[in-house]
This record gives C-alpha cells, structure tokens and sequence, in this order.
C-alpha cells in the first residue's frame, strides 16, 4: 500500500477555479481502488476545501490542513493539531501593530479565518481567489484578546504585493521566537508554529498508521509543498512552481495523472 499526498491548489486544482482535469481524477479513483491511501494536503481549512472535494467527486482518506496544522481523517475528524505557541503571542501583536496599516492582516483559530487589519490594495482586492479569504474590515481589539489567549491559534496571515514579498520577510525574520514564515501563494506569507509544515502532518499521520517513508508519494507546486516533496524519493513538483521546488525533486511535471508511469 503507498499514501499519496498531493497539495490540490495550483496541483490537482491547477488553475485555481476548481477545474479538476478528469484524467487526474480518474488516476485518484483508481489510486484508491487499487488499494492505496489518497490524501489532500493544503493551506486552506477543512471546510473550505471539504465542499470542494464533493463538489468534484475527488475521493480521499485524509486532509492535512492549514498547511499541517490540523490534520483529518474521513469520518473520524481531528486527529491532530498544532497550535502557535502561547509564549509567541506578544511577539505577534507587536508585530502586527507596527505593520497592521500597511498590510491586511489576518490569523485563524482552529478551522476558522478571522481578521486583524484590512488595507485597501488593488493587486489583492482584484484577485477573487484572494478576497474570497481576505479580511474585510479591522478588528483590532477583538483580535489582539484572541492572539493573545486562543488555545487553538495556529496560523497568521499577510496579504501583500508580489514586489513586496521579500521586503515582508525581512520585516518579520526572527520577529517571532518559535514560528516561521512560509510563503503559501504569490501575494501570501503565513506564520506558524515551527515544526509545522505539510510533512509535520504526514508525520502525524505516520505516527498513527505506521507506513514507511518509502511508501509515500507527494506532489506539490508551492514553497509551502518543498518539506514535504523532500522528505520522500517519491516527489513530484509541478512545472508551474514557486521557487525552491525544482531542487528538492526528481521529477517535473504538468498533471498529476503522469504520476502513475513515473513509479
């Protein structure tokens, strides 16, 4: 049996309008009929991606979500979580002050996005993919009583311009002791939890049902994907990549169906 974990926006989802070309589906049905496990693994929350895997009749055993912070199985729920440490949260506010009227903040508690700050920013604002998550207003007070003392904290969100990314990165680089900043799409960085990423919750998935890295498969597109395409000799970057991705894996490629020849 091998466990694949594919990333679905800008993978199986390629265009991010929710097209899935039937040849990938059709190589997803047949994954699983064939006795192997098939799992979704992505930045989005369990119930934005949910309705979307229904809605296409993409069949799957597991959900790793927000980008490995909260990890599902079909039929059973949470089996594993991972939250930002409480001693990082001051670190986070002020943070969040100080660059709170430049940027459109936002965090996520549990399976729920809620928003920090919004600031009005035409290349954000004209990407439906993007406002469809985005904050829509401020929400300071309420926010900081949340990041401060919400248990189930697990990622913060800034919406920025592709030119500015990297100016961004500098702002936060060390800002906040025990998390990281991962860009997750051209006009998104997130923080997290250190030790999380989509391999940190193929590994709680691993702890759980015991299968050998040997039989894992991943494919991705996004720098939030290279972790998990590197932790296994079975990763597939699409050729349409974030960079980074082309240096931890063997093969490129343009649908996930092509997979199947390929191992």
């Amino acid at each position: 049996m091998k466990w694949w974990f594919s990333d679905y926006d800008g993978t199986i989802n390629l265009q991010h309008n929710d097209y899935i070309d039937p040849k990938d589906l059709e190589f997803i049905n047949r994954w699983i009929e064939q006795g192997n496990k098939f799992a979704i693994a992505t930045g989005r929350m369990e119930h934005e991606i949910r309705p979307q895997l229904e809605a296409a009749n993409i069949p799957y055993n597991y959900m790793v979500c927000n980008n490995g912070a909260v990890v599902y199985e079909k039929g059973k729920g949470i089996i594993s979580k991972t939250s930002i440490p409480m001693e990082s949260r001051k670190d986070i506010i002020e943070l969040f002050e100080e660059i709170r009227d430049k940027y459109t903040l936002g965090y996520c508690i549990l399976d729920e996005r809620r928003g920090y700050s919004r600031v009005v920013e035409k290349e954000i604002d004209d990407n439906k993919f993007l406002t469809d998550y985005a904050p829509r207003e401020n929400n300071f007070e309420i926010a900081t009583q949340e990041i401060l003392e919400d248990q189930d904290l697990n990622l913060l969100y800034i919406y920025v311009r592709q030119d500015g990314v990297e100016e961004v990165k500098k702002i936060i680089e060390g800002r906040v002791k025990g998390c990281k900043a991962v860009r997750t799409h051209v006009n998104v960085i997130e923080i997290m939890n250190e030790n999380v990423s989509k391999a940190h919750g193929i590994f709680e998935v691993q702890k759980l049902k015991g299968f050998e890295l040997d039989d894992v498969v991943t494919s991705g597109d996004g720098e939030n994907d290279i972790e998990m395409l590197a932790m296994t000799k079975h990763g597939f970057g699409m050729k349409h990549h974030q960079p980074g991705v082309e240096k931890v894996v063997d093969h490129l490629i343009d649908h996930v169906y092509e997979i199947e020849k390929l191992i």
